[in-house]
């Protein structure tokens, strides 16, 4: 994030550590307790073997215009840390 700040990157694609834990969390739970894990995927992971269930997150795009809303304003970090 410092170098689209300084615009010498134009933007990253950002996926929520936090939503991601949560959702690894929530599927191990669920297989430890005889549930059935959470997918939203159920086609494109094929190993050759099968098709592998996934959780997929959605990423976002983010830049010069949108960082602060992505990322201070959801709390992931401080203004200060991308100084």
């Amino acid at each position: 994030m410092k170098s689209i700040i300084a615009g010498e990157q134009t933007q990253t694609v950002y996926k929520d550590t936090r939503l991601l834990a949560k959702a690894a969390v929530q599927m191990g739970d669920a297989v430890l307790t005889g549930g059935k894990p959470e997918v939203n995927d159920t086609r494109q992971y094929d190993n050759g073997v099968k098709t592998v269930p996934a959780q997929l997150l959605q990423p976002v795009s983010v830049d010069k215009d949108n960082y602060r809303k992505v990322l201070v304003d959801s709390g992931q970090y401080t203004a200060d840390q991308l100084k």
